[in-house]
């Protein structure tokens, strides 16, 4: 379970009711420590914007490693690793598919988009045989439900499968997404 931007291992957990009894759920910290004066606590970023490649590699690199090293600490079927993400945590689990794609069996982005940095592995049929949940809010004014239909677009072009539902609601997922995710997640990693 991927956060955010200004998020960290710990906010994930609203989503712990959509899991299937049977699954190991892990939640990484980003790299990138996000200094805002005006928050007690600290948060975090998988990189500093959308324009910077430099911090997007890193991120990635170490998203890349931390899902490598899960067989290792847990007791996880490297085949059926399942990623989900939220807003900037779900691009990375969509940059790490297509980077990356025997390393991850599925994927749900909520809310998210496909970072440009990503776009270089973009090929047909690259993510042949893959599940792709994606769920979104007509209203959300973060990462607008243009760039959802974007990464549908994408994704189904390399060969996804993907699910996808659009929710009335902003910048989060509906009870009715949590329950799609919750059926989507049980067929996928139960």
């Amino acid at each position: 379970m991927v956060h955010g931007w200004l998020g960290d291992e710990n906010v994930m957990w609203v989503f712990e009711n959509t899991l299937p009894k049977n699954v190991v759920a892990i939640s990484p910290r980003a790299p990138f420590l996000i200094d805002d004066p005006k928050e007690s606590h600290a948060r975090y970023g998988w990189y500093h914007n959308r324009t910077d490649a430099e911090s997007f590699a890193h991120g990635l690199s170490a998203f890349r490693e931390f899902v490598i090293q899960l067989p290792a600490a847990y007791p996880v079927d490297p085949a059926r690793i399942v990623l989900m993400g939220f807003s900037q945590g779900a691009a990375m689990c969509y940059a790490l598919m297509l980077s990356q794609p025997d390393g991850v069996a599925a994927t749900a982005g909520l809310a998210g988009f496909i970072p440009e940095a990503a776009t270089l592995w973009i090929a047909p049929d690259r993510l042949h045989g893959k599940s792709i949940f994606i769920a979104h809010g007509t209203h959300d004014n973060t990462v607008t439900i243009e760039e959802a239909a974007h990464a549908r677009e994408v994704l189904s072009r390399c060969g996804a499968h993907i699910e996808y539902h659009e929710y009335v609601t902003g910048h989060k997922l509906s009870a009715q997404g949590m329950r799609d995710l919750k059926v989507w997640l049980t067929r996928e990693a139960g």
